[in-house]
């Protein structure tokens, strides 16, 4: 009776273990099976859904200033394998009280953070930084510290994160991130053996 129950609840560990594959990363049995690399395609709908829950985004400068991203719209560059993406922007001068409104394009590569399991922003490059409204005075401060500090702030943001039970799955089956490619269609990742240690 006992070994017919432990036979019973083994079966059901394999079933729902192979339901949680198919369900969470499709590629890893056609990997393990065929012992290649496979991918899986994160869809550009799926990345703007995934980086616009990170925002609103807000930092303060020593109680100085306030600056908000907002409303992040992403787009694909395959032909330099890069992200790009258009926020609105939000500034509150506390001192002055002053408020403005303004838009920040930048691009950017990605990098797959194993210890995290997330793929991040990395290299990012301001292209445009606009700030409607700002006095004459501040301009040109505007134009020349600004961009870095944006891309300071925004640097090593998380695009995706994969679920635990994903990554372990691809642990036990030797598997690990590759190549990370921008596509016309959206962000492809090489799930593909691990080499020895």
């Amino acid at each position: 009776m006992d070994s017919t129950f432990d036979l019973s609840r083994r079966r059901c560990h394999r079933l729902a273990g192979a339901s949680l594959l198919g369900a969470l990363l499709p590629a890893l049995g056609a990997c393990a099976a065929g012992g290649g690399v496979r991918t899986q395609l994160l869809s550009a709908q799926r990345l703007n859904q995934l980086l616009a829950s990170q925002f609103p985004y807000t930092r303060s400068f020593g109680g100085l200033a306030e600056l908000s991203l907002l409303s992040p719209r992403l787009s694909l560059l395959p032909a330099s394998n890069r992200l790009a993406t258009a926020f609105d922007l939000a500034l509150v001068e506390r001192l002055a009280g002053g408020r403005y409104t303004g838009g920040l394009d930048l691009d950017y590569g990605l990098r797959f953070d194993a210890p995290q399991g997330a793929i991040r922003m990395a290299d990012a490059r301001v292209n445009r930084l606009a700030i409607d409204q700002l006095p004459r005075a501040q301009q040109q401060l505007v134009s020349q510290y600004a961009p870095r500090l944006a891309e300071h702030l925004l640097a090593d943001l998380v695009i995706y994160r994969f679920p635990a039970e994903q990554l372990d799955l691809a642990r036990n089956l030797g598997l690990g991130v590759g190549a990370l490619r921008v596509l016309p269609e959206g962000l492809q990742v090489e799930l593909a053996p691990r080499g020895p240690r």
